[in-house]
């Protein structure tokens, strides 16, 4: 990178992962994951069935973003304060009243009142991701994450597989389905999390250091990082977001239209390749790729499946697409994160975290609006021509200014 990170305070931390202690979170993340999982299959017909419109779907996303964006600096920095622990437990509960006023939601506006509190408490992850780069050392916390987002994925897959089942019955139970995986994390959080570590992590910061995420971006290499991480997710924002309303109004099989189970079953195969990919192929990359190389691996990933998906017209095409949208998208954020986490020291962990998860959210703001409005207008070719020109300029500043 173009600056030295900061020496970490990783007393106590082997260079191996002490599964001991974080496989709990693990646990937690993936249960919750599934609940949100289990929602995302149905979220865009719920959206249509209240009469919303594509712009609609994306005034939506982005409103949740939006809050996300707000809320998780805040949690992140609560986190290194409170404890990881008690930050879970409120955002998982928070949450839980969400998705009741999701299942409940008869318009447009309610559904996005919804979502808008879902988002308030999706920072969460900051706090999940703060908890890992607390028990792991800076050698091994690329794996760490990586594994942590890959629990993530198998939750997705088992989400995804319960919503595809369910969602013939109605729009609104997966939803109820996801309150009762949201409320059996909240209470594997509260029985089996322990938080020690992270108390005596704030104990230990230095008085009067510097938390705000001006100070973080006073590095250059963190400015880099961040540039480049927004480039790939505004990209793939813009994609992932008007993807159902794209494939709904334009992919056919054998006569039969595009619909919230097939959504689910790319959700399924969208988790399962982030599994392999976290779980697999980026500890193999990591071995002998240079950060900057496997970034720019990322941005070509993606790329290629936008291409792909937009001239998709059979299963095998658009499988395709899926493979290379999701192996790059597996791989980004627990490159990216774990780039950014080793120039802070670990009491710092949170808020340097959920910094970049809110600036994410940021780019998640404006990407699904942007798509929405158009497609819209039924301009296809436009909207895949704009993922992959910010999507190649994230590469080329990759590749100009990461050493």
């Amino acid at each position: 990178m173009t600056a030295d990170p900061v020496p970490l305070d990783m007393e106590g931390v082997g260079e191996t992962l002490d599964w001991r202690s974080l496989l709990p979170v693990f646990v937690v993340v993936s249960i919750y994951a599934a609940g949100m999982a289990a929602v995302l299959p149905v979220l865009p017909f719920h959206v249509r069935e209240a009469g919303g419109s594509p712009l609609a779907l994306g005034v939506v996303i982005a409103t949740e973003a939006f809050c996300q964006f707000a809320s998780a600096p805040f949690l992140g920095q609560l986190s290194d304060r409170f404890g990881r622990k008690r930050i879970l437990l409120a955002s998982q509960l928070i949450g839980a009243i969400s998705l009741v006023l999701l299942a409940s939601a008869g318009s447009v506006a309610f559904i996005v009142l919804a979502r808008a509190i879902f988002g308030l408490t999706a920072g969460n992850l900051s706090a999940a991701m703060a908890y890992v780069a607390d028990r792991s050392s800076a050698a091994s916390r690329r794996q760490a994450i990586g594994i942590l987002t890959g629990s993530v994925g198998l939750g997705g897959i088992v989400g995804a597989g319960i919503s595809g089942l369910l969602s013939d019955t109605s729009l609104t139970t997966p939803i109820y389905t996801a309150l009762a995986l949201t409320l059996v994390a909240a209470a594997v959080t509260f029985l089996v999390m322990d938080d020690r570590r992270t108390a005596r992590l704030a104990e230990a910061a230095v008085e009067g250091e510097k938390v705000s995420l001006r100070a973080i971006l006073d590095s250059a290499a963190v400015r880099i990082l961040i540039v480049v991480m927004l480039c790939h997710f505004f990209a793939y924002g813009l994609y992932v977001s008007q993807m159902p309303v794209f494939l709904a109004e334009t992919f056919v099989w054998n006569g039969h239209a595009f619909t919230a189970k097939e959504l689910s079953y790319l959700i399924m195969a969208d988790g399962a390749i982030n599994i392999l990919v976290q779980l697999f192929l980026l500890g193999w990359l990591g071995a002998f790729m240079t950060e900057r190389n496997l970034i720019l691996l990322i941005f070509l990933l993606a790329c290629s499946g936008f291409v792909i998906a937009a001239n998709a017209g059979t299963i095998p095409v658009l499988a395709l697409a899926v493979l290379c949208i999701s192996t790059g998208d597996a791989l980004a954020k627990p490159t990216y994160l774990a780039a950014l986490s080793v120039h802070v020291s670990s009491a710092r962990q949170g808020i340097v975290i959920g910094g970049a998860q809110s600036l994410v959210a940021a780019a998640d703001v404006v990407s699904p609006v942007f798509g929405g409005l158009i497609l819209s207008h039924a301009l296809y070719d436009a909207w895949i021509g704009a993922a992959v020109a910010i999507a190649l300029a994230g590469a080329v500043i990759a590749l100009a200014r990461l050493s």
